[in-house]
C-alpha cells in the first residue's frame, strides 16, 4: 500500500541527502517543498548601501571584519575554521552512506515564500499525503498541520534546549547529557509535540556546535526514513512530553560574550 508522504524543507545539503534517503529507503515522496531564503535586510547606514552596490557583499563584508576588534576578529575566524571542517564532516558522511548529492530524481519540487499561504497549503492538500517529513523549516501553522502529521527531528533530547542552536546551548553549557536527536509530531509551539522516538548522538566531548550539528544531521538522514516509516505503520506510539521543565532559545539569544567563551581560547 503506497504512503505518499510530502517533505517540507530548504535547500541545505543536509535536506537532499534526506530526500534522497527517503526515497531510496522505498518511501513515496510526492513532492519537495523548499523554502526561499529571506533575502538579507539592508543596511541602514547610506555608505554601506552604496559600498554593496559597487564592490559586492562578500567583499564590504570581508573589509568589515577589519574594523571589529581583535577579539572579535579571533572569534570569527575561528568559527569559519570550524564551521569548514564540519562541513568535511557532513559531507564525509553523506557520502559513506551512498547518497549522491543533490535533490533525488523522481518528486517534483517547488519553492514557496511561506510554507503557511493558503496556495501551499492548496497544493500541499492536492497531493492527498499521509504524512508530512519537516526538516529545517520555520514554524508551521494550523492550516499546514490540518494536512497531515507533519514529523520533525530536533536535534536535542526534548524537553531540553527547545528553539534554535540547540547545539551551540549544549556545548555552552558543557551539557552532553541533553545531545541527541528527537523525532516528534510538530503542533503550533516551539518544539512541544508529541514524542515519536529519541536517539542520544554518539560524539566525542568536548566538542564544537559546528561539529555536532554535522553529526546531528547525519542521525536525522540515517533514522529519519524509519521513524516515518515505523509511525506509518502504526509501530510508533506517540507520548507528550514530560511536563515542566525544558528550555527554549532563540538565536538572538546567544551574545558574543557566549560565542567568545566558546570560541576565544582556541586557535585559528
Amino acid at each position: 500500500m503506497s504512503h505518499p508522504v510530502i517533505l517540507l524543507t530548504n535547500r541545505s545539503r543536509g535536506a537532499k541527502a534526506l530526500a534522497r534517503a527517503l526515497v531510496a529507503q522505498g518511501l513515496d515522496l510526492r513532492l519537495i517543498v523548499v523554502g526561499r531564503e529571506p533575502a538579507p535586510e539592508p543596511s541602514k547606514r547610506w555608505v554601506f548601501r552604496v559600498l554593496r552596490s559597487v564592490l559586492g557583499n562578500t567583499l564590504v563584508n570581508h573589509v568589515g571584519t577589519l574594523f571589529r576588534d581583535p577579539t572579535m576578529k579571533h572569534v570569527l575566524r575561528v568559527e569559519s575554521r570550524l564551521f569548514e571542517q564540519a562541513d568535511i564532516v557532513l559531507d564525509g558522511g553523506i557520502a559513506a552512506m551512498d547518497l549522491l548529492p543533490g535533490w533525488p530524481a523522481g518528486p517534483p519540487l517547488i519553492e514557496v515564500d511561506d510554507m503557511n499561504t493558503a496556495a501551499t497549503v492548496d497544493r500541499l492538500r492536492s497531493e492527498s499525503p499521509v504524512a508530512l517529513v519537516v526538516f529545517g523549516t520555520g514554524i508551521l501553522r494550523r492550516a499546514v498541520l490540518d494536512i497531515a502529521p507533519a514529523i520533525n527531528a530536533h536535534t536535542s533530547l526534548l524537553p531540553h534546549y527547545r528553539g534554535t542552536r540547540s547545539e551551540f546551548w549544549q556545548c555552552r553549557h558543557n551539557d552532553r547529557a541533553s545531545v541527541g536527536i528527537t523525532f516528534h509530531l510538530v503542533d503550533e509551539g516551539v518544539d512541544t509535540g508529541d514524542i515519536l522516538f529519541q536517539r542520544p548522538t554518539d560524539t566525542p566531548w568536548p566538542t564544537t556546535p559546528f561539529h555536532l550539528r554535522s553529526l546531528n544531521t547525519l542521525e536525522v538522514v540515517r533514522h529519519m526514513p524509519g521513524v516515518v516509516r515505523a509511525f506509518l505503520e502504526k509501530r510508533l506510539t506517540p507520548f507528550p512530553q514530560p511536563k515542566g521543565g525544558g528550555s527554549t532559545y532563540r538565536n538572538r539569544d546567544i551574545t558574543f560574550a557566549d560565542r567568545q567563551a566558546l570560541f576565544g581560547s582556541l586557535e585559528e
